[in-house]
């Protein structure tokens, strides 16, 4: 675990000893289970469930960083905005596109099941557990991939062409939270669904662990002031997720946007006592995009070339250098 020392890097503010609570996030947080049974008493469809409870969960944590922001100097502006719906109306394209290919795959794998002995199902462990232990379990479970996924992408140059996308505003926000190539968001997902799907995952527990993870890395992005105090190690958040958008490559851990868990068992754990790094974006020395066009983000970085200096860009529009 690295616990940063603050005095070492300038920070804009110093975390209070006793920090005001992040409620933003823990209202959003306490209404899930209210919103999982209204949509569950009205028949919703699993899409309709996931899309609306992030769309909600988006607005009301937008709302929030207006009304109580942690950084003035992050608000999104109206360009930035239009650029982060672009994003997100790509992102759901994406995710359509990827559903009707893991219901037909479900299909063919129910059909396939069915005709065959189902003495090695273990959907009767899932039936047995009481769904708030099956709902944790699960959730562990379905971010073990994404966060190694993560933490390679920022390891490895291949896999950081796709995910630089994410790292190019200089500021940490609700908004800009689903500004991530349709690529990094692919295999992100099928990280996520294909152990739930090898360990015969009931798929309401999967829509409920779905809809958490969902709220959970909008609230990791969110710019709301306060702290999660104690539950940050446990539920980890905005406060946290912070320092992985570092410049400071020692700074930039934290892995897990949903959860803490896995950067403690593996040791990427930056639990500072500094409110927030000083700046954000990409550390220097690795390569970035030339510009955010969005017919280069669908043909795929590989088609760009590395950006030489990025110093005259910075000087012009707050950007800083490459992160790895």
């Amino acid at each position: 675990m690295n616990n940063h020392d603050p005095d070492s890097t300038p920070s804009p503010a110093d975390e209070p000893r006793l920090a005001p609570l992040n409620w933003p996030h823990l209202v959003m947080l306490l209404a899930l289970p209210a919103y999982a049974l209204l949509s569950w008493h009205w028949s919703w469809s699993a899409e309709v469930t996931l899309a609306l409870g992030t769309l909600m969960a988006l607005a009301w944590l937008m709302v929030c960083e207006r009304l109580s922001p942690g950084r003035p100097d992050w608000q999104p502006s109206a360009a930035d905005m239009r650029r982060d719906a672009s994003s997100l109306g790509l992102a759901a394209v994406t995710d359509t596109a990827l559903s009707l290919l893991i219901h037909a795959a479900a299909l063919a794998w129910q059909q396939h099941e069915a005709g065959a002995s189902r003495g090695g199902s273990l959907q009767p462990m899932w039936q047995w557990l009481p769904m708030p232990v099956a709902l944790v379990l699960v959730i562990a479970i379905g971010e073990f991939l994404p966060y190694w996924l993560h933490r390679w992408a920022h390891e490895r140059p291949a896999l950081w062409r796709w995910h630089a996308l994410h790292h190019w505003p200089t500021a940490v926000n609700a908004s800009n939270s689903v500004l991530v190539h349709p690529l990094n968001l692919l295999w992100n997902k099928l990280g996520r669904l294909l152990p739930w799907f090898l360990l015969d995952v009931p798929a309401d527990v999967m829509l409920w662990a779905a809809l958490f993870i969902q709220a959970q890395e909008l609230a990791a992005h969110a710019n709301v002031a306060g702290s999660l105090r104690g539950l940050r190690v446990w539920l980890g958040g905005a406060e946290l997720h912070r320092w992985h958008h570092s410049v400071v490559l020692a700074e930039a851990g934290n892995f897990g946007t949903v959860l803490p868990w896995w950067d403690w068992v593996f040791g990427s754990l930056v639990l500072p006592k500094a409110a927030g790094p000083t700046q954000v974006g990409w550390v220097p020395g690795s390569w970035r995009p030339q510009a955010l066009r969005w017919v280069d983000l669908i043909r795929g970085p590989l088609h760009q070339k590395p950006k030489a200096s990025a110093s005259a860009d910075s000087a012009k529009s707050g950007d800083v250098s490459p992160r790895t």
